[in-house]
């Protein structure tokens, strides 16, 4: 995993990632009309960079929560919800989320998004993520889970524009195994591409 300076290094110069903006997936989940803001008000996006979906969320009617260890990036997402008029629907939340706990966060969530943070993660990070994603969700709740998906034997052992054997990705079957005790899970939206996959979980 990349430390945080280096992530405060590149949210200031460049983030290669931050360019997507709002997750086409995620857009696929609420046309779906599985989730709203009705059915599901308080959503929750774990590692949420410079803020697009939880602005996004926040637009639509959400409670929305981010969550990320960057306050540089927390600082850009702050500025976005303001230019977007959203603050009062839209809170950040300096946190580490391996860390079993967020200081900040009160109650449980119904909508819970990750975009690559986990598969970024250490496998023991990854297991601590799980368990926290598990404790935040609500009975219920719903996780929108993407994630770069393959097999580390199928990797490069070096890539800049995805995962290697270096920087592994999650691999197949892993999800079952970090989240299968607490979640139901099945495919998600299309991510468009072959290394990436996108499940959708929800809460027992």
């Amino acid at each position: 995993m990349v430390g945080q300076r280096a992530y405060d290094w590149m949210y200031r110069h460049w983030a290669p990632w931050d360019s997507v903006g709002v997750r086409s997936e995620l857009r696929a989940l609420l046309d779906s009309g599985e989730v709203s803001p009705q059915t599901h008000p308080r959503s929750i996006d774990l590692g949420c960079g410079t803020g697009a979906n939880v602005v996004f969320l926040a637009e639509q009617g959400y409670d929305a929560y981010g969550v990320d260890f960057s306050e540089v990036a927390l600082d850009k997402a702050r500025r976005r919800a303001a230019d977007a008029g959203v603050l009062e629907k839209a809170t950040f939340v300096n946190g580490d989320l391996t860390a079993g706990a967020v200081a900040g966060l009160d109650g449980r969530f119904d909508l819970l998004t990750d975009f690559g943070t986990l598969d970024d993660l250490r496998p023991a990070g990854r297991r601590a993520m799980a368990l926290l994603a598990a404790a935040l969700a609500r009975p219920g709740g719903v996780m929108l889970f993407w994630c770069f998906y393959k097999a580390a034997k199928d990797l490069p052992w070096m890539s800049f524009r995805g995962p290697s054997k270096v920087a592994p990705a999650v691999e197949p079957g892993e999800e079952q195994d970090l989240f299968g005790e607490h979640f139901d899970l099945r495919p998600g939206p299309d991510t468009g591409t072959d290394i990436a996959r996108c499940f959708v979980m929800t809460r027992r």
